[in-house]
C-alpha cells in the first residue's frame, strides 16, 4: 500500500508539473513583481537543505554583494533558485563544495551555483534545459526532468536567460535577470 501511494503521490507531482510547465510555456502565467533579497531567499533555501548537505559533509559557500535585491516574482524565482540547489546537493559527490554567486553589474543581476561534479558532455550541455531530459538516467534520483525546463521558462518570462557551463571542477548553473 506504501508503494502505491508513494507512485500515486510522485504521479501526482509530475502532473502538477507538467501543467505548470505548460501554462508557462503557452504564456499563461501572470508573474508578480516584488522586491526582494536574491541572497535571503538563497539561504533560506540552503537552509532546507542543510540536512542533505550535511548528510554528504559538502561545503556550501555564499558570495553576495550586501545589496542583493531584485524586482521579480518572488516564488517563482524560488522555484527556480531551489531547483538549481537542488540538483548541486544531489549531485555533488560526498565531500564536495557548492559556491553560490549573486553578481550586479550594470543593472543586471546573475546569479549562479557551481558544484563539484564530473563535466556534463556537449550533448549534456545543449539538452539540458530540454523537457523530460536526464543527463544520467542512473543518477535520476527520482526527478522528472521536468524542473530545468520549468526554470528557463520562469527566467525567460522575466525577460532573463539562463545558463549552463562546466568548470575546472565541475557544472555551473545560472541565470541574469
Amino acid at each position: 500500500m506504501d508503494v502505491i501511494l508513494a507512485e500515486a503521490e510522485r504521479t501526482d507531482g509530475m502532473v502538477l508539473e507538467m501543467l505548470d510547465l505548460s501554462r508557462l510555456e503557452a504564456g499563461k502565467v501572470k508573474l508578480s513583481r516584488d522586491e526582494f533579497s536574491l541572497a535571503d531567499l538563497t539561504k533560506a533555501i540552503f537552509e532546507k537543505l542543510q540536512m542533505a548537505a550535511e548528510a554528504k559533509e559538502l561545503q556550501i559557500s555564499y558570495e553576495f554583494p550586501e545589496q542583493s535585491t531584485i524586482v521579480a516574482d518572488e516564488n517563482r524565482i524560488a522555484q527556480v533558485v531551489e531547483n538549481f540547489a537542488t540538483n548541486a546537493v544531489k549531485y555533488t559527490p560526498a565531500g564536495g563544495s557548492v559556491t553560490v554567486r549573486i553578481q550586479n553589474n550594470r543593472g543586471k543581476t546573475t546569479f549562479s551555483i557551481e558544484n563539484d561534479s564530473d563535466p556534463l558532455s556537449d550533448e549534456a550541455l545543449a539538452k539540458v534545459w530540454d523537457t523530460f531530459y536526464r543527463v544520467d538516467e542512473s543518477r535520476s534520483g527520482g526527478g522528472t526532468g521536468l524542473g530545468l525546463a520549468i526554470a528557463k521558462n520562469i527566467v525567460e518570462l522575466h525577460g532573463g536567460k539562463c545558463s549552463v557551463r562546466n568548470t575546472k571542477t565541475g557544472v555551473e548553473f545560472g541565470f541574469s535577470l
